[in-house]
């Protein structure tokens, strides 16, 4: 086939090591070093189709989740050295065991719960302060609400 972007004869499935794809919510999802994309062997430019993209999301759907896991595992440790796994749930409105359950690898978190997460274990201290603020200051209402 031809190449859209260099116009060479040269597109063919390939299968290496150290590339990415965009999957789910990561951008730069490891792509496993055997599973084959066409792809332009002269500019590298990559042309999954439908076929080969229901084949990714059969390869790739344990290892996001496992991705997700690990992420979650990460995030509930560094909120956790600032307060205890059992009011982060409350705060969050979880029910009571959920985030061991996930930490041990049982449950399969949701991708905004990940992100949730992921945003207070940059800065748990100055995260869960807002959160607290959050929760607690009334927002007003505007005019036409109140009718």
């Amino acid at each position: 086939r031809r190449c859209l972007r260099c116009g060479q004869n040269g597109v063919r499935n390939q299968a290496r090591a150290g590339r990415t794809v965009s999957y789910r919510t990561l951008p730069a999802f490891p792509l496993p070093a055997d599973f084959p994309l066409p792809t332009c062997r002269y500019c590298h430019a990559e042309y999954p189709d439908a076929e080969t993209l229901a084949a990714l999301d059969k390869v790739l759907v344990l290892p996001y989740v496992r991705e997700l896991q690990r992420r979650t595992r990460h995030a509930v440790g560094e909120v956790c050295a600032y307060i205890s796994q059992r009011r982060l749930e409350l705060r969050l409105g979880l029910s009571q065991g959920y985030l061991s359950r996930l930490c041990a690898g049982s449950g399969r978190p949701s991708a905004p719960l990940v992100a949730l997460l992921m945003l207070l274990a940059l800065d748990p201290p100055a995260r869960l302060a807002e959160l607290e603020r959050i929760s607690t200051e009334p927002i007003p209402v505007p005019d036409a609400w109140s009718e």
